[in-house]
């Protein structure tokens, strides 16, 4: 059987998070099927000398006419690039860039692949979107929110995909030991909260660092890259404003990221609808479950589908401090209840968000593309 050959776009490796999930998908198709090519628009960064050293193919080349101005010279520019492209006889093109850039899916028809793109961000504001979704022979959407709204149309409906995220589960697991408590200096008899997300408005840590003052006996860690300097001095300014100094850290980014989840009472990603912005697929809520975090969540897209209230985990109104505090004490008041939805929790990510699980879901979408099944 001749082999599918696919290749995997995305800008480049330098900024790891979303070449790390595409590469994860990469390394675990079925080789006796599919023959992964990827192509970088500039090279660098550690993954990329990991993928390289794996003996996997990446070409480094301009892949789009983002940047050109102009329709008919983004279109000349698209044709022009799709020229090399057609030398390689690509069967199908599977886009990992998150721009909303249509010429992309352009260089892909005109050398003859099939494109798919992954549809992970709430923005739909822009034409470009739909233009690259109507050149997109397939769409793989990353939350159901997104089918049910921005993908309902019948033209849309019927070439969209869902498929959710994976989290690698021999990283991710419950019951590690750590030092973690002594490490932080948090008290054995505090009840620790913790959030691993970027400081970034989106994520709304200011509604969690209100709901930690509603409560009693708590400490929060709120850990990720502080990317936002004026979020971040807004946070520190509500932390000495409410007297949590005591109770709040910021830490930024942090490696023992299952040793702290491990450690932790509960863990909260307070995602807002700032500016319309939701989530597609959240790893780090995929990351705390697969850890066995008693996890909450604010209740946007993607977060509700993977906690179902009382059942994998609790969710909360966005930006409601005080139903947000109401689900922290559930945990506090009731460990029992808290072990039962992280068994569950648990359960469901090994079943269905391994890595394994999301690159066989990718693999059906390739195979439909391809008819092979």
């Amino acid at each position: 059987m001749k082999k599918v050959k696919l290749l995997f776009s995305i800008p480049n490796f330098i900024t790891a998070g979303s070449g790390r999930e595409m590469f994860n998908i990469i390394e675990r198709l079925d080789k006796n099927i599919f023959e992964p090519v990827i192509v970088i628009s500039k090279p660098g960064g550690t993954l990329y000398e990991e993928i390289l050293s794996k003996g996997y193919t990446v070409i480094v080349q301009a892949f789009n006419a983002e940047n050109v101005n102009g329709i008919i010279a983004k279109v000349k520019t698209a044709y022009k690039l799709s020229k090399i492209f057609k030398l390689y006889g690509f069967d199908i093109w599977q886009s990992f860039h998150w721009s909303s850039d249509f010429t992309e899916a352009l260089v892909a028809r005109f050398a003859g692949a099939k494109y798919v793109y992954v549809k992970k961000n709430m923005n739909w504001d822009r034409l470009a979107w739909r233009l690259k979704s109507f050149f997109s022979n397939t769409i793989i959407a990353r939350n159901t929110t997104l089918i049910k709204t921005y993908f309902s149309p019948s033209y849309f409906r019927k070439k969209t995909f869902f498929v959710t995220g994976g989290v690698d589960i021999t990283k991710f697991k419950p019951n590690t030991a750590n030092n973690i408590r002594q490490e932080y200096n948090i008290p054995e008899n505090l009840f620790l909260v913790v959030c691993i997300a970027q400081l970034v408005r989106v994520k709304d840590q200011a509604t969690l660092i209100k709901a930690i003052a509603k409560t009693e006996g708590t400490y929060l860690i709120l850990a990720g890259a502080q990317k936002d300097e004026i979020y971040l001095n807004e946070l520190q300014h509500l932390v000495l404003k409410l007297s949590l100094t005591d109770r709040v850290q910021m830490p930024g980014d942090i490696s023992n990221v299952n040793g702290l989840l491990n450690a932790c009472d509960t863990f909260v990603l307070p995602t807002s609808m700032f500016g319309g912005h939701e989530e597609g697929c959240p790893v780090a809520l995929l990351e705390a479950m697969a850890a066995g975090a008693p996890c909450i969540a604010s209740n946007v897209a993607g977060s509700r589908d993977l906690i179902i209230p009382d059942d994998t985990g609790l969710i909360f109104t966005p930006g409601d401090e005080d139903d947000l505090a109401v689900c922290i004490k559930k945990y506090q008041a009731d460990g029992g209840y808290a072990e039962k939805l992280v068994s569950k929790a648990v359960q469901v990510v090994h079943e269905k968000h391994s890595l394994e699980a999301e690159a066989e879901r990718f693999a059906r979408v390739y195979k439909k593309m391809t008819g092979i099944a």
